[in-house]
């Protein structure tokens, strides 16, 4: 899945929890929520096979002995221990997933900073900017103190 690099920052009137509840609970193309801390979540593909850098530690480590045990037979056979490095092939070319982390903190003046950063592929891109458009941006400082101001007086 081709992916490009994916930047994105608003401030909004939203509260950080919602912003990221909405996030998480909208539905993405084959994206889940896999990280979730208290002001920011990652999405990442939903896993497609079970092959993962713990399956691929287990194969290395299982080639290492096979060939350890191999040399009782021959010393011959120790050229083939950079074949345990096999297995990990796979993951070092996995390197461009569509992984987006979203940020969303309370900003000096009140508002909610809403940050996205990462890869994105193009269906992605557009679901999370879709998202972010719908958002309510918020008003700078200056013009909510003075509706404030105006709103006491009136």
């Amino acid at each position: 899945m081709p992916t490009n690099p994916y930047q994105f920052s608003l401030r909004t009137s939203r509260d950080p929890g919602e912003v990221l509840d909405d996030v998480a609970a909208r539905p993405l193309p084959g994206i889940a929520v896999s990280e979730r801390g208290a002001h920011y979540l990652v999405l990442r593909p939903r896993r497609r096979s079970r092959y993962g850098s713990d399956i691929a530690v287990g194969i290395a480590i299982a080639i290492a002995l096979a060939v350890l045990i191999a040399t009782a037979v021959s010393p011959v056979f120790i050229v083939m221990l950079p074949l345990a490095v096999l297995p990990g092939i796979p993951l070092l070319l996995d390197h461009r997933r569509p992984d987006l982390a979203v940020s969303a903190v309370v900003d000096d003046d009140g508002s909610t900073r809403v940050t996205v950063h990462g890869e994105a592929s193009e269906e992605l891109a557009a679901a999370i900017d879709a998202f972010l458009g719908a958002l309510p941006e918020a008003l700078p400082a200056h013009v909510e103190e003075r509706a404030i101001a105006i709103a006491s007086t009136g």
